[in-house]
């Protein structure tokens, strides 16, 4: 494995011992060139990298098919939602905090030992319109990843043209460059595009933006600040035609959450993926063994934490399969708490499911 970036000796040292303990062999690299060199010429079976130069170097990877799948691991200070927000953002798989030695091992331990095959592109052709090179880079990782071929546009313009392409299979644009999205969609329409799309918005316009989208076929609005992941996840739903036969409507939330196994002496941290009014999404390289788990988080729309218990009721180790929809993980049903905090998460799901329209 490649560890990338500069640390303090004490940091590096916890690193090394969590590697060893993973039987993980390191190679440090200060430098993006050292780093990329080193890449080019080994099979990299994971990258550790410092939160401040995970960005310079997820741009620099995940454009590349040979290294699209290769797990990386931010390493911070501190696990914040700001933290955690911009280590998933910019293509990471996940957030550490330094000097978390057991934390880091779990999931090392839980890397897959083989190195990963390029991407096989068997799913079409996908059209990603998106003007920041880092949520660019990163939400074409991951359609790669799925079996999509991508193609790029980044003006207004060649999202236009490009969106009327009849071999496209799915198209994802942000409002930046959609700019009249109902009209471009109705033209590609009439080329003879059968693409479904994905419109990417700020979240204080979601509703705006599906009112006025309201009967077309095979077309959605998500949240472009969300995890890249989100993106294939509607995506799926649009091209497979599932829908949604939940009690409550999962919701995309990402948030900071500590869990253990019920009884354990202590926590771990990930962070949360999609809620429902009954369940969590928490993703994570390292799920809980046990099936009862004690979690805590903010809940939607509120500044306290609540302390729910729940029941694993799937996990979803890291691994290379190209039709998955999320990343790793483990679904939580909520079972138990403080009634208080169950009052208290209900309230503020049915809060943000209105607040989305």
């Amino acid at each position: 494995m490649l560890l990338f970036g500069q640390f303090s000796r004490e940091s590096l040292a916890s690193v090394h011992e969590a590697a060893e303990q993973a039987a993980c062999v390191l190679t440090h690299a200060e430098t993006l060139e050292e780093a990329l060199t080193w890449l080019e010429s080994h099979p990299a079976h994971g990258i550790l990298c410092g939160s401040e130069s995970a960005e310079q170097l997820s741009v620099q990877t995940r454009s590349r098919a040979a290294l699209a799948k290769v797990p990386m691991l931010a390493l911070a200070p501190e696990l914040t939602d700001l933290a955690f927000a911009s280590a998933v953002s910019c293509g990471t798989d996940e957030l550490v905090q330094l000097g978390a030695t057991r934390a880091l091992a779990a999931r090392l331990r839980a890397l897959p030992k083989e190195a990963p095959s390029p991407p096989v592109e068997q799913r079409g052709t996908v059209l990603v319109a998106e003007a920041d090179r880092v949520r660019r880079v990163a939400v074409a990782r991951v359609l790669r990843n799925a079996g999509f071929a991508v193609r790029f546009a980044v003006s207004p313009e060649d999202t236009a043209e490009f969106a009327c392409d009849p071999s496209l299979e799915l198209a994802v644009a942000s409002r930046e460059l959609l700019q009249a999205p109902r009209e471009t969609i109705e033209r590609a329409r009439a080329a003879g595009s059968l693409a479904s799309f994905v419109l990417c918005a700020a979240p204080r316009e979601l509703r705006e933006e599906r009112a006025a989208l309201a009967g077309l076929a095979s077309v959605t609005v998500t949240d472009g600040f969300a995890a890249p992941e989100n993106v294939l996840f509607v995506a799926n739903e649009l091209t497979s035609g599932r829908r949604n036969n939940r009690a409550s409507a999962r919701i995309a939330y990402g948030t900071r959450v500590a869990f253990r196994g019920a009884g354990r002496p202590y926590d771990d941290v990930g962070f949360t993926y999609n809620l429902s009014e009954t369940g969590i999404y928490v993703r994570t390289l390292a799920p809980p063994e046990d099936d009862e788990v004690w979690v805590e988080l903010c809940p939607p729309l509120l500044e306290r934490q609540v302390r729910l218990v729940g029941r694993v009721a799937w996990r979803r180790p890291f691994n290379y399969n190209q039709s998955a929809t999320v990343p790793p993980g483990f679904g939580l049903q909520i079972v138990d708490g403080f009634r208080k905090d169950r009052e208290l998460w209900k309230d503020s799901y049915q809060r943000l499911l209105e607040a989305l329209g």
